[in-house]
């Protein structure tokens, strides 16, 4: 019979493997229900892909919520590069998050609220969104900031249309620019101008 000692080393407790992401159903609704409303083709396309704007679920996998702007620049910005096409997508889903219950909180706050305090509000909205991306915010200069985003599936121009689409909301002229992309993340120049 083999005995074992207190000399050996213990056995490690195993670390629980990481959560895939998970993407809310508010991210679909605001871009798919109230901004986009697919039909036919484009809503079938859809539910081949694993989303159902009609038994929608709490939560997706991130590959849904990809696949699902796919179809949408398909559909939606046919013949747009995608560059382009992930941009409008930014500003579609801005616009349709507004018609939401928090969304329409955040509408009526956000001009009160003002430009720079709503821009650096966002790293709480984006997480709402998406739990494994980081938003860094650097003030530059008058109504210029750089942003930082630590993305392990980046999809630039989207979240600048975002951000764009954030900050009109404001009631000031916005620029987002990406500086770098990166296969972690990338940078945005924020700016704007007063209407």
């Amino acid at each position: 019979m083999e005995r074992r000692g207190l000399s050996e080393p213990a056995l490690e407790p195993r670390r629980p493997l990481p959560m895939p992401v998970q993407v809310p159903r508010r991210n679909f609704e605001g871009l798919f229900v109230h901004a986009l409303k697919p039909t036919g083709g484009f809503a079938q396309s859809l539910r081949d892909i694993g989303y159902d704007g009609e038994a929608a679920q709490e939560y997706y996998p991130l590959s849904v919520w990809r696949a699902a702007l796919g179809v949408a620049r398909r559909y939606a910005f046919a013949g747009e590069p995608p560059e382009v096409a992930n941009r409008a997508l930014g500003h579609k889903y801005v616009e349709g998050f507004a018609q939401t219950l928090v969304g329409r909180i955040f509408a009526t706050a956000a001009p009160l609220l003002g430009t720079e305090r709503c821009l650096t509000r966002l790293p709480t909205y984006l997480k709402a969104g998406r739990e494994d991306m980081r938003m860094l915010l650097e003030p530059v200069q008058a109504r210029e900031w750089r942003v930082r985003v630590v993305d392990p599936d980046p999809l630039p121009d989207f979240v600048a249309g975002v951000v764009e689409g954030v900050l009109r909301r404001t009631r000031v002229s916005p620029r987002v620019e990406v500086l770098e992309r990166q296969s972690t993340g990338y940078v945005l120049r924020v700016g704007w101008d007063e209407r």
